[in-house]
């Protein structure tokens, strides 16, 4: 009988150590995303969005009243992607319309929710990886 309970707590043991995270395969963001992308600042606006991932570097096409776009690389620590736009720019737009910043990343499936929240202003892209 003291086998029997043994065995049981170190396959229950076993089941809890398997379901750590700490064991999750990192998120592979290589691909292309769409989706679409809404603000709340001084200048909202909306629209969809076509972003392109390869290796560490990234290439956004936003399409709102205009179209605007960035590309440069990005870095990953934990559920933070760093962006940082290479592109030289006009200064006559709203500038958080670039994908540039740190922007908190939630994954789930195939969809992928990038968002970057600040007392006056918040952006979101809410993307399906095609």
């Amino acid at each position: 009988m003291k086998s029997q309970s043994l065995i049981i707590m170190l396959f229950a043991v076993a089941t809890l150590a398997a379901c750590n995270k700490d064991n999750a395969t990192p998120v592979k963001l290589e691909g292309t995303y769409t989706g679409t992308f809404t603000s709340s600042s001084v200048n909202a606006a909306n629209g969809t969005v076509k972003i392109v991932i390869s290796g560490k570097t990234y290439q956004a096409t936003l399409n709102t009243f205009m179209t605007i776009g960035s590309r440069g690389s990005y870095t990953v620590n934990n559920n933070q992607l760093t962006f940082q736009d290479s592109l030289v720019h006009t200064a006559n737009f709203d500038w958080g319309l670039l994908l540039n910043g740190t922007y908190t990343q939630i994954t789930k499936g195939d969809s992928l929710i990038l968002e970057k929240k600040g007392e006056s202003y918040s952006y979101v892209y809410r993307l399906k990886k095609q």
